[in-house]
Parts: C-alpha cells; structure tokens; sequence
C-alpha cells in the first residue's frame, strides 16, 4: 500500500509516454488550426473595428475647417493644436485605410502624403511664424491639396472651401 502514491505518477508517466505518435501529430495539428482560428478572428475584429474612409475625411473636413477659425482668429496656440490634430487624423487615414479602393492602382498612403506634406509644411512655417497673410496662402494651398487628392480619387465633386461659417460653434476661436 505504501508502494503505490510512489508508483502512481511513474505509471501516469509511462501512460502518457506511451501515446502513439500519431496521437501526438493529430493534436499538435488541431492546436494550430486552432491558433490560425484565433490569428484570423482577431485580423477581421481590427479590420471591423477601423473607421471606414468617409468617417476619416469627415473628421479631416472638421480639422481644417476648425484650423481656419483658429487662424483666421489668430489664435495662434490653437491653430497649431489644430494642425496638430489635422496631422494625425492625416496619419490616421494613412494607417487604417492606405489600401482603400479609392486610389487603386496607386495607394492612398503614397498619395496623400506626397499631395499634402508641401502645404502642411507651408501652414507649420506661416503658424510657426504667426503670420496672417501667410496663414491664409499657406490655408489656401492646403485646401487645393486636398481637392487635387479629391481629383485624383475621381471624387473631384467633393471640394473643400475656407469655411463661411463654424463648423461648430461651441469651440471658441
């Protein structure tokens, strides 16, 4: 009776040593299906959870327009939040929706940014320099930016302005 606590895990052992090798590659086969089952439902959870591209060019429609009211107030510590925000909605677009079917065969993350970084780099010097009258040039070239990129995704209907009134009012500039 003693003998058998010690005997027990020796036998346990021996059991499962003793599992076919078959056995062995049928479950290391089912443990990566089911690794590939899970790799594949997180990739289409990340692809469900992305913002569609209208959703992203809506947002960018409200940074540019909120960077002219900051400007145009000449609050200059916001209008360079505002270019902050523009520039990471902008990269926000490059990273979930390069791929988009908008600019096939070329890739929407090529170019928007070679269409737009010469005008954000145009509003950053006339921001960075608090200067109006470059501000404004600098606005106007990054709205012909975004309505030559707008061309070229055959979305030329879609035309960007300096805004009339605020976008949201509650915001103060």
């Amino acid at each position: 009776m003693r003998a058998f606590p010690v005997l027990l895990p020796i036998l346990l052992l021996c059991a499962a040593c003793s599992r076919s090798d078959a056995d062995t590659i049928s479950e290391i086969a089912s443990l990566k299906a089911e690794i590939e089952q899970l790799k594949a439902a997180r990739t289409a959870s990340a692809a469900a959870a992305a913002p569609e591209l209208g959703e992203q060019m809506l947002t960018l429609q409200i940074r540019h327009g909120r960077l002219w009211a900051a400007g145009h107030a000449q609050n200059w510590m916001l209008t360079q939040f505002q270019l902050a925000e523009l520039r990471e909605s902008l990269a926000g677009v490059v990273e979930l929706n390069g791929d988009h079917a908008a600019m096939q065969p070329k890739r929407l993350a090529d170019v928007l940014p070679a269409m737009v970084d010469p005008a954000l780099r145009q509003m950053q010097d006339a921001v960075d320099a608090q200067d109006q009258a470059k501000f404004e040039l600098a606005y106007d070239a990054l709205t012909q930016a975004c309505n030559e990129c707008h061309k070229a995704a055959e979305h030329g209907f879609l035309v960007m302005q300096r805004p009339q009134t605020p976008v949201l009012d509650n915001l103060r500039p």
